[in-house]
Formats: C-alpha cells, structure tokens, sequence
C-alpha cells in the first residue's frame, strides 16, 4: 500500500501534496426481481478521486492568512487537475484540519479541552474558508476574516506588507514610481520612503475597498490561470448555508500524528516553565496534524447540504462529534509508550468515522520530514553590508513559544527544530517588518536583511553603490529606524 501510495503522488513539497487516489473497486448492487414498472434504486458511494494539501507552512503561524509560497502547490493542483481526465471538472470539499495542542497539550477532562476543541473548530474552518476564497476569488470573505480576528489570527498590517511586496503594488514617491529591489529571503524590498509606504499600508488597512482589490491581486498571483466556480467545481454547488458541504472545519478531531508517551511527557513538562527549545521541537513536529485538505471527488458527484453530515465552518464542535467513533476521543488522545502513532501506519488516529471513510486510503496522508526546520540567519543592515550585532532579539512562535537571545557579532540568530514558517522578530524591544523565515535541514544559514535599520559600511560619504552622500548613516552610531527614532 505504501508503494501504491507513494506512485499515486503527483507532486510534493515543504508546502503539501497533491496526488490521485486509487481506483475503486467495480460497484455491484443485487437488484430484486420486478414484476411491473418498479424500479431499484441504487446510491452510489461518496468516492475521491484526487487531493490536494496545504501544509502549516503556507500559512502565517497561527493564522488563516496565506503566505506566498502556496504558488508552488497550486501550481502542482492546477496541473493535475488540467490534465487528468478524471479529476478535471470533478467537485471538490475542502476540509480543515488543526493540532491538538491548546494553551499546553490536548488532555480529556482537562479544563481547555473544550474551549481548544470549540478554537481550533473555528480557526481550522477560517483556514479552509481562506483557501476557498482563494480559489474561487472571492475577496470579501478574505474581508470577513481580515475585519474579524480571532486570537493570533489577525491579518493586520502585515498582511498587506507581504501582499504589496508580492504584487509589485507601488508605493507613490516624488516621482511617482516606485524604486524595488529583492532582499535576501527571495522577496521584495521597499527604496522608495518608508513613511510614505507605512501611510499607504495603514489607508488600505482602513479601507474595505482598497483591500478588496488587492486581495483580487494578490488571489490571481497566487492561482494563475486556474479559476474554480462556486456552483459548478464544489460537491454542494454552492447551495448551502455558509457553504455547508464545500468547506468546514475539523477542529483537532483528525490528527495525522501523535506523539509517543515519552515525547508527549516531555513536551508537558516543557510547557511550564517555558522550555522554548523543546516548545519549538513540538510545534515542528505538530506542524504536520496543522494542514487544508480539498478532496476531488469523482466526476458527477453531488450532495443535498441538508443531509451532509458536517457543521459549517463557521459552527461549533457539537456536530462534529456526533460522528466520532465510539472510541474517537480515545483514539484522538492515546500516546503509545516507545513510538509516534502515523495515521497512514495505523489508521486509528482520526476520531472523525466519516472524514475516515471518504480519505482513507488516501495519498494526502503521507508523513513529510521537517526534523530539520530550523532559524539560522545572519542579520544585516537594509544596505546589506553591517552586521547587526549584540541586538537583544525575540521571536514569536505562537502564543506559548518565544525565543530569546542576542546576536553575535556576526549579527547570527540560530535555533534547532522550529516549526516551519515566518515568524515575526523583535530587536531591542522594537517590532522590524521582516520576518523571520525557518530553514529546511540541508541550508545551514542565510542572510537576512532588516530594512528598518539605515546602516552602510563607513565610507567617507560614499554609498555602496558608488555614489556619494553627506546623509550616510554609518556603522559606529546608534541604529536608526527608517521614521528617525534611535534604538538604543
């Protein structure tokens, strides 16, 4: 089944897969005798066809906004989709999926259990639903979600960062145009006047329809040429109440993984006080139960929302459970002592008895090593050239996980086993508009640079570029940010 399975990927990456799931077994029915015009009726099996997953790392952690490397995988989807003869035109669901980690780990009759099972119900569902606008362009409900935070799910200010870096949305300067180079981590960084940017960002962020355009453009250099309709590419045609049966949320019902008994004693002791290496190991490892799944269902397949059995994404955890199995918090929940449990090994994980039977065998299951995910950069100075170095720095991984330190004098950030992602950084107490990006296991380190600090090499007047300056701020004065303040 493993081989079979590993045949049926069609691409995969640190990002997710997509692949074709196996061939059904010939339906056959007995049909009784008839001795009129009767006739039998035969229900044909809710059958995938295809999948498409969306990894943690697409994602801003915590988050349901999504990050620009998506590209690749959508790219893969619409690929497959185009040139598969039974996946092209079939409908799609899309489910969410979330860890079950919440203010400490996931334990029956704890007092979060509820309150994680009724978050992560609603943070899993605004994923799934942000990649359903994504397909289907619809930016007003990126709106919703953006207009609406829940926790550390708060789009903000950031997010139309990262979207006007990616679609080269200009900022207006004395000239009118607008002056972009590429930074380190492979995107986009702002010449023209910083200030004039920040008040660009802020008016969007205050402004529905501004950010409805750019969302627009943002979705299409995501997508491409690949375009799903509402009430032709989904199992429910978009008939129902907040998209019942196109999208939901699974909540935390469904891991693909759970810890060994050791591991997860472990990481609980970790959690008080704060222990942020071995926090940042399980929240690596746990990136693989955080993912969006579309499954593609075969060709003319069609549901009545009134009789599919999932809440909506926007409803609570109640409906969820009422198709558990009847050991599903068991199995949800049970650590065995000297090995993880691997859905795809045991198929006993999901606590979900529909969700199991419509993906079991499928390809979007499979286990990716991020083992090796880790921070090591070497931060400089917007000009490239300055280390910045012996900067007390924080970085925010998630609510529970902070990692703390101070530069060298090379300006080098390092932490082992970081859950995949780009998280925000702090410097001497002051928030920078770089992330930080997480490395696969076969980078040892990258250059990162932070704009915010307006630092060159001391040149006598010169610019690294060649030209001169009397404005050159240089490497043995206090760090300054791009508004004037002084960092101490």
């Amino acid at each position: 089944m493993a081989d079979d399975k590993q045949d049926a990927v069609h691409s995969s990456s640190d990002g997710g897969v997509v692949g074709r799931h196996p061939a059904a077994d010939q339906f056959q029915f007995f049909a009784a005798p008839a001795t009129g015009s009767e006739f039998n009726t035969a229900h044909l099996r809710l059958l995938p066809v295809a999948c498409f997953r969306v990894d943690d790392v697409r994602f801003k952690f915590d988050s349901s906004f999504v990050l620009p490397g998506v590209q690749s995988e959508i790219g893969a989807f619409a690929d497959l989709r185009e040139n598969d003869p039974r996946v092209k035109g079939a409908p799609i669901s899309i489910f969410g999926h979330s860890d079950p980690t919440y203010q400490g780990n996931f334990e029956l009759g704890s007092p979060t259990a509820q309150s994680g099972d009724d978050y992560n119900k609603t943070l899993s569902g605004r994923r799934a639903i942000a990649i359903y606008a994504l397909l289907v362009r619809d930016a007003s409900l990126w709106n919703n979600l953006y207009a609406s935070p829940l926790g550390s799910d708060v789009w903000g200010e950031h997010s139309i960062r990262t979207m006007l870096d990616e679609t080269d949305e200009a900022d207006p300067d004395d000239s009118g145009q607008q002056n972009k180079t590429e930074n380190s981590s492979g995107g986009s960084s702002q010449n023209s006047s910083e200030p004039a940017r920040n008040s660009r960002i802020r008016d969007i962020a205050n402004d529905a329809g501004q950010r409805q355009q750019l969302f627009l453009k943002y979705m299409d250099l995501l997508c491409g040429e690949l375009k799903l309709d509402k009430g032709k590419d989904f199992l429910a045609r978009g008939a129902g109440p907040d998209h019942k049966g196109d999208v939901q949320g699974c909540s935390r019902f469904n891991p693909s993984l759970l810890f060994s008994q050791e591991d997860e004693d472990r990481f609980k002791a970790a959690n008080q006080p704060k222990n942020a290496d071995v926090l940042a190991e399980r929240n690596a490892r746990n990136s693989q139960n955080r993912r969006v799944m579309l499954l593609v269902f075969r060709k003319g397949s069609q549901i009545l929302p009134s009789k599919w059995p999932c809440p909506t994404f926007k409803e609570g955890s109640a409906g969820c459970k009422k198709r558990f199995f009847s050991d599903g918090d068991r199995r949800r929940s049970t650590h065995p002592p000297g090995a993880d449990r691997e859905f795809e090994q045991t198929h006993d994980t999901f606590a979900c008895r529909f969700y199991q039977r419509i993906s079991s065998n499928s390809p979007c299951h499979q286990i990716l090593d991020v083992a090796g995910s880790h921070i090591s950069v070497l931060l400089r100075s917007n000009s490239g050239a300055v280390p910045l170095a012996n900067l007390s720095y924080r970085i925010r991984v998630d609510d529970d996980q902070v990692l703390e330190g101070q530069t060298d004098k090379d300006g080098l950030i390092q932490h082992p086993v970081v859950p995949p992602g780009d998280y925000p950084l702090e410097l001497n107490g002051v928030t920078v508009d770089t992330l930080v990006h997480t490395l696969p296991e076969h980078i040892e380190r990258c250059p990162l640079r932070i704009p915010d600090y307006l630092l060159f090499e001391e040149t006598n007047g010169e610019l690294p570029d060649g030209s001169e300056s009397d404005d050159v701020v240089v490497a043995n004065r206090n760090p300054e940010l791009a508004d004037g303040t002084e960092l101490a």
